[in-house]
C-alpha cells in the first residue's frame, strides 16, 4: 500500500489544451504550449480542430491546467464555449433542449457550429480540483457564469478576456501568462505584466479576485 500511495503522489500534474481553431492540421500554438508545460513536468494532452467535440468539454477532469483555444461569444445572457463539432439539430438533443447547448457561428466561419454554455459545464464536469482555466476566446470574462461554473467544478482561477481580442493577441498573452506562472509567479502578477505589456484592445482578467493568487506548484 505505501508503495501504491508513494506512486500516486510522485505522478505528473496533468495540463489539456483544446485548440478548435488549428484546423490545418499542421503545428501551431498547441505545440509550442505543449512543449512549454513539457519543459515543466506537465503530462499534456491535447485536442484539435474537429476533434474538441461536445463530448471533449463533457470529459475535462483532473487536470492542473486547462487551455481552451475555442472561439467564445456572449448571448442569451451567458457566455459560450465553441467547440469544432459541426452543429446537427439530431446530435446532443438532450443538451439542447436544456439549454446546455446550442448552435453557433463565428463571423468569420459560414459553418453552424455546436457552443456549450455554464449549464453543461455545470451539469458534466468536474474534478477539477486548484484547476486553472484559460478561456482564450472573445468575451469569456465579458460575463462571469461560465468562470463561476468552471470554479464550480473545482477551478481555482479562471483567466480570460473582458471583451474583444484578435487571435494573435490570445495566443501572445497567453503564453506569456502560462511562462511566468510555470516559473513561480502569482497568477495575479503575471496577468498584470501581460496588460502592461501588450496594450491588448481588452483587459485579460482573473475570476475570481483570490484567484490571482494561484501558483503552479502543489
Amino acid at each position: 500500500m505505501y508503495l501504491k500511495s508513494r506512486e500516486l503522489s510522485t505522478k505528473p500534474p496533468r495540463a489539456v489544451v483544446l485548440d478548435a481553431l488549428n484546423t490545418t492540421g499542421g503545428p501551431g500554438f498547441a505545440a509550442g504550449c505543449t512543449s512549454l508545460l513539457q519543459s515543466h513536468g506537465y503530462a499534456v494532452d491535447v485536442r484539435e480542430g474537429a476533434n474538441v467535440t461536445v463530448e471533449t468539454v463533457r470529459g475535462l477532469r483532473g487536470y492542473r491546467i486547462m487551455v481552451l483555444r475555442v472561439h467564445s461569444g456572449v448571448f442569451e445572457g451567458g457566455a459560450w464555449l465553441f467547440t469544432g463539432e459541426e452543429y446537427s439539430g439530431s446530435e446532443h438533443v438532450v443538451e439542447q433542449l436544456s439549454g446546455e447547448a446550442h448552435m453557433s457561428r463565428n463571423p468569420n466561419d459560414p459553418r453552424l457550429m455546436f457552443a456549450v454554455g455554464s449549464g453543461f459545464v455545470r451539469h458534466y464536469v468536474g474534478g477539477l480540483d486548484g484547476c486553472l482555466v484559460f478561456l482564450m476566446g472573445c468575451d469569456g470574462l465579458a460575463v462571469d457564469d461560465l468562470a463561476s461554473a468552471f470554479c464550480g467544478a473545482g477551478a481555482s482561477a479562471v483567466v480570460g478576456w473582458g471583451g474583444a481580442v484578435a487571435l494573435g493577441e490570445t495566443d501572445e498573452a497567453v503564453l506569456f501568462v502560462l511562462g511566468e506562472v510555470l516559473e513561480g509567479a502569482s497568477l495575479g502578477a503575471a496577468v498584470d505584466d501581460a496588460n502592461a505589456l501588450g496594450g491588448y484592445g481588452s483587459p485579460l482578467l482573473v475570476y475570481p479576485e483570490a484567484g490571482r493568487a494561484w501558483v503552479a506548484v502543489g
